[in-house]
């Protein structure tokens, strides 16, 4: 049979030839058991120096017949599979039509067996998967021991005439969604200059901690053949007098083992990587301290059982804090009777109430944290929601611990459409917010956000408010147990936390995003009052509008003492935002409406920071309330807050080559009144200076373009159906807006 298939393969593929490097490497090879029976299981991977979508193959392995006895195939002792992932998995229609069939498998020899495939898929199929430099899974082996004590000795054979039975995808070309394929009239290649690569498929070694010398893992001698672990070593650790210390370095190792009795501390300038499974019949304890954002970090590429600790410090006295339990399982009621955790608790209400809380929007504003009482724990079945953000505070400072088993897999948090939700970091590793590989969690959830708000919020200490960080800013990542905000879009359910992203802290600096997007003009405008400093910027980007840009204008969170804003340049949205892009060749002509919530009686000082704006261009600050325009350039300004100021009216921003004073056509906007009058009519009174009126949908759809010129006009829109609409006034050097009901 396997002559016919070779015959086949030669006569459909013809004479062409690709010469290109094409490598298979094992990897992960390990020994399994289903209960009854022992097993040797690989994974087959392909790379490639030359980009090519996989067409049809054959692949041979020897192995030891004192392990698995001879005709492995015949004694149906060797299975071919395609999980999840690999290429001769990939499939279409919701698995309905693969795009390989035809797996075959032969005793070649007695002690060698043979594995082929054939593809179902053109090359022109969209979803093809591609080979490439970086190896990729192509498909796996499971052989069944006979003896699981005899070395398996699989390997690829690689001395025969009859190798190169590899070839590129036969066409069509043409892309479609699925297309079968055509290996007469268009053949793939034939790929010759195969080579094959058997390191990978040694079963790990045991190395087992000793703790001869000491309690730390980087200590050669604390290990049996004084050789610290690596990944190919399966790592045993048992019950001894001194338990390991992971205080510093990264390591990789194969599968971990915890005997009963043993404990392992990985602190928090710690890195474990497991590349299998964790069993963990004694105990695991990382550390984390807030104060200097750092922390162990845990991955386990497998399934791991048995319980970990994660203890957070660093957390203040009386301060509130919004963390994760990046761990499965832990009862909050003990978490909050847990005298080490210190929780506060208020004893004046009844029933008692821990400073333990969750967010939910929908509360009116001062009542949007919920928060647990001992009525509510009662049971002791309530438990910390993994992806889930909590607000929580201690008594004194210290910290407090989480115990349950770790995720290893995919998380998906549950979240309530079009509100603020707080979630965290599930994972006991970094989770990377915006990096620049483009696998991060903002660009995983893109869809799921507010497109006034793509991005995550966390407390800033330094600002005394929530802030973002977006795409646009330089890379950043949440650390295990740390929580965040995130503003959702209508109709989303749930937001994804995906394994695959785990990772270390940032190591270095990152840059800005959008390069191909943005200009290098911006600036950052800051407000200082009673020592606390906040702030918000203008981006000049070449494809950015003065409407809501998805992802390039960044939403405030709001609900800070003194904060600082701006409004979108058209007025198309009632939100607050603290990043604003705008067209790149606006700099010269702006007018910016600012919003700032300040305390009444106190003084603020503005400033710029970080001005790339070209050198002859100025920017400037209205005062409406003392009628001045300020070169805020070069120098600060300040003003002392009259009244509680949580508004946008008073301060404007402008840019512009030319210099501004008050005597500028400008709109007085303390005296422009828009209102409707009619029906559909609408007046603009209080004018000084022609302006031009742009009616917009509530979807930011300009219906809508007049020119005024009088002190007091009527407008009428009868062609414009019954509904909500945003009436833009616009100036040469300022805006507002207004939301009008047309009936």
């Amino acid at each position: 049979m396997m002559k016919n298939l070779l015959f086949i393969l030669l006569a459909v593929f013809s004479l062409q030839l690709s010469s290109q490097n094409i490598s298979f490497t094992f990897v992960n090879a390990r020994n399994t058991n289903d209960g009854t029976n022992d097993f040797y299981e690989a994974d087959i991977y392909v790379a490639s120096d030359t980009d090519f979508i996989v067409g049809s193959g054959q692949i041979y392995f020897n192995y030891n017949t004192e392990a698995f006895g001879e005709n492995v195939h015949t004694n149906t002792n060797f299975e071919m599979l395609q999980p999840d992932g690999s290429i001769l998995a990939t499939s279409f229609f919701a698995g309905s039509v693969f795009a390989y069939q035809s797996f075959i498998v032969n005793d070649n020899t007695t002690s060698r067996v043979s594995t082929s495939f054939q593809q179902l898929a053109s090359s022109g199929t969209i979803g093809m998967p591609v080979v490439s430099s970086t190896p990729v899974h192509l498909y796996s082996i499971k052989i069944k021991y006979a003896d699981v004590s005899k070395d398996p000795n699989v390997t690829f054979e690689t001395g025969s005439v009859f190798l190169d039975q590899f070839y590129t995808a036969c066409g069509p070309t043409t892309a479609v969604a699925f297309g079968t394929a055509n290996c007469t009239s268009e053949p793939g290649s034939q790929i010759t200059g195969d080579s094959y690569d058997s390191t990978g498929a040694a079963l790990a070694s045991d190395v087992t901690w000793t703790g001869t010398s000491s309690a730390f893992w980087g200590v050669t001698s604390n290990w049996s053949g004084a050789a610290i672990p690596n990944a190919t070593n399966n790592t045993i650790i048992p019950d001894v007098t001194n338990d390991p210390i992971l205080n510093s370095g990264s390591y990789d190792i194969n599968d971990l083992t915890l005997n009963s009795g043993a404990v392992l501390t990985i602190d928090n300038n710690g890195i474990l990587n497991v590349n299998g499974d964790v069993s963990n019949n004694g105990s695991i304890a990382l550390t984390s301290n807030l104060s200097t954002d750092n922390s162990s970090v845990f991955i386990v590429e497998g399934t791991a059982s048995g319980q970990v600790t994660f203890q957070q410090n660093g957390l203040l006295a009386n301060e509130w804090n919004v963390i994760t339990a990046p761990v499965s399982g832990q009862s909050i009621k003990d978490f909050a009777e847990n005298a080490a955790n210190d929780i506060r608790v208020n004893t004046t209400v009844t029933p008692n109430r821990y400073a333990i809380a969750y967010y939910d929007d929908s509360n009116a504003d001062g009542s949007k944290w919920v928060y647990y009482t001992t009525d509510d724990l009662s049971s002791g079945t309530i438990e910390f929601e993994v992806g889930k953000g909590y607000a929580i505070s201690r008594a004194t400072d210290g910290g407090v611990s989480f115990t349950g088993t770790i995720e290893t897999t995919n998380v998906t948090e549950s979240v309530v459409e079009s509100e603020w939700n707080a979630v965290g970091n599930p994972f006991t590793a970094y989770l990377p917010i915006n990096d620049l590989s483009g696998e991060n969690f903002i660009a995983s959830n893109s869809s799921k956000f507010d497109p006034s708000f793509v991005a995550v919020y966390t407390w800033d200490t330094t600002q005394n408010k929530y802030t973002a960080t977006s795409l646009l800013d330089a890379e950043s990542k949440i650390a295990p147990g740390q929580g965040f905000f995130i503003r959702t879009n209508s109709g989303v359910t749930d937001v994804n936390f995906t394994a695959s992203q785990r990772g270390l802290a940032v190591s270095g600096g990152g840059s800005m995003r959008g390069t191909s997007q943005k200009s290098n003009m911006s600036f950052e405008l800051e407000a200082t009052s009673n020592d606390i400093t906040v702030s918000t910027k203008v981006l000049f980007l070449n494809t950015a509008t003065k409407g809501l840009d998805a992802g390039y204008d960044i939403g405030n969170f709001g609900g800070a003492s003194f904060d600082l804003f701006t409004k979108l340049v058209d007025g198309s949205t009632d939100e607050n935002y603290t990043i604003q892009s705008v067209p790149s060749d606006s700099y010269n002509d702006l007018a910016i409406p600012l919003g700032l919530v300040a305390q009444k009686d106190s003084n603020v000082t503005f400033s710029l920071n970080g001005n790339q704006l070209p050198a002859d261009t100025k920017i400037y600050l209205e005062d409406k309330a003392n009628g001045t325009m300020n070169d805020i350039t070069e120098d600060s300004y300040t003003a002392t807050i009259t009244e509680l100021d949580n508004e946008t009216g008073r301060f404007y921003l402008h840019t512009s080559s030319k210099t501004l004073s008050t005597e500028d056509p400008i709109l007085e906007t303390n005296t422009v009144n828009i209102f409707k009058s009619g029906i559909k009519q609408i007046t603009i009174s209080g004018l000084t200076t022609n302006a031009t009126v742009k009616i917009y949908s509530i979807l930011g759809k300009e219906v809508a373009n007049t020119e005024i010129t009088n002190n007091n006009t009527q407008l009428d829109f009868n062609n414009l159906s019954s509904g909500v609409y945003i009436v833009k006034l616009q100036s040469q050097n300022t805006e507002i807006s207004k939301k009008v009901v047309l009936e």
